[in-house]
């Protein structure tokens, strides 16, 4: 509150000790083109700097008389449009509370035309609202053609516009947006892609989900097999589907010529995600030919924190893998296996050639509690290789079975 009449206080002073000096060298200006003030200066060169002095102290004056202005007139302004939005907010909130819509919305008025400050006060609480309320604001949006001003903006050639456009159709997530910016993931700009993935996405999400696959999702599925998208931008449009990504991600292992590049990203997401249920469906990548998928399908079942009965056997296979980063992740995978059938298997990976293989190893055996314990125990006193056993002591240290004492007494003894 200080800091407001603070504000008024100081643009008041400014603007009287500004306007004073622009009123006196005005004055002292016109005088002078007048002929009024030829005493001031009695030679040629005199009357020049005089001009000079007088027409520069005037420009910098009105200059700041102008810059003045402005500011008074921009703070008026936007405390005018903040008022202007808090209002509708109100307004806005009013209706979306409202319990019985079909009587009205009691002393609240809209105009058939809403305002600038209407729009983004209820695009504002469409970013946080859903449900019965946030489709009460939609609808209010589609009632007064907002929806239809956006989408006439979205294809527009101006690239400016149109991203303002995929913006608040994002906020509003309006249903019959998702199709327009859906056919935007074609376009030859970059930022357009995203930004139109990204508002599909998002008005997907707010849209009830069906048992079944219903024709938005399948269209944004065959959308992202079409794509140019980068990885990270396809994986973030999946995270933001939320109740609706088991769907579409079950849809897009289903499809029988998935992108390999498609692929390591639904594996990516499915594990960020922690969809257990899916688990099944992530063990049929564990044989796949290219090892990065592989190494991705042992990296979402690790994240998920299970091993499905049919991908034990591949898992233990891919624990001699050719190519050391799938040996890495079938290693971290490995704590969960049954304990016998995992140590027997990780034992002889603690003197693999690869220095992250032996560490995944040793930290998915001391994973298995009391038996795993013993078996690095065991190896950091008699395994026959110095970097297999200095990398069970490690590990130990590392979990607190041993303190720095007992590790240095080991490493002496070996």
């Amino acid at each position: 509150m200080w800091r407001r009449y603070g504000d008024a206080l100081y643009t008041l002073v400014t603007f009287a000790i500004f306007g004073f000096e622009t009123l006196a060298l005005g004055a002292l200006s016109i005088s002078f083109l007048l002929g009024k003030a030829a005493g001031i200066a009695s030679t040629p060169v005199e009357e020049i700097l005089f001009a000079v002095v007088t027409s520069t102290a005037s420009a910098l004056a009105l200059l700041g008389l102008y810059l003045l202005t402005y500011h008074f007139t921009s703070a008026m302004r936007d405390r005018w449009q903040a008022e202007r939005l808090d209002t509708w907010t109100e307004k806005w909130i009013g209706l979306a509370l409202e319990t019985d819509p079909a009587g009205g919305s009691g002393d609240v008025t809209f105009t058939n035309r809403l305002s600038q400050p209407a729009i983004e006060a209820v695009l504002s609480l469409l970013e946080a609202v859903k449900g019965e309320e946030g489709d009460r604001l939609k609808e209010a949006l589609i009632d007064h053609h907002v929806d239809r001003a956006f989408l006439r903006r979205l294809q527009t050639g101006h690239l400016a516009a149109r991203l303002d456009a995929i913006e608040r159709l994002g906020k509003a997530r309006l249903p019959v947006a998702v199709e327009p910016l859906l056919e935007l993931v074609g376009h030859p700009k970059a930022v357009v892609r995203r930004m139109a993935i990204r508002a599909a996405a998002g008005t997907l999400a707010t849209m009830t989900p069906e048992a079944e696959l219903d024709e938005p999702s399948r269209r944004f599925i065959q959308t992202l097999k079409g794509s140019a998208l980068q990885a990270g931008v396809i994986q973030e449009a999946l995270l933001l589907l939320e109740t609706r990504a088991p769907g579409v991600l079950r849809g897009l292992l289903a499809e029988p010529d998935l992108p390999d590049a498609l692929l390591w990203v639904v594996l990516e997401t499915i594990g960020r995600l922690g969809l257990a249920d899916m688990a099944v469906e992530v063990a049929l990548s564990t044989t796949h030919q290219d090892p990065e998928l592989r190494a991705a399908a042992f990296r979402a079942l690790r994240r998920l924190g299970l091993v499905p009965d049919q991908s034990q056997l591949p898992l233990l296979a891919a624990l001699t893998d050719e190519v050391d980063f799938v040996r890495v992740q079938a290693a971290h995978t490995a704590t969960f296996l049954p304990a016998e059938k995992a140590l027997r298997a990780l034992w002889p990976l603690l003197e693999d050639e690869s220095w992250w293989v032996r560490r995944a190893a040793a930290g998915s055996m001391a994973a298995h509690g009391e038996d795993g314990v013993a078996a690095l125990t065991r190896a950091a006193k008699t395994h026959a290789d110095q970097g297999a056993r200095d990398m069970a002591v490690q590990i130990l240290l590392e979990a607190g079975v041993l303190d720095a004492a007992a590790a240095r007494q080991f490493k002496g003894v070996a």
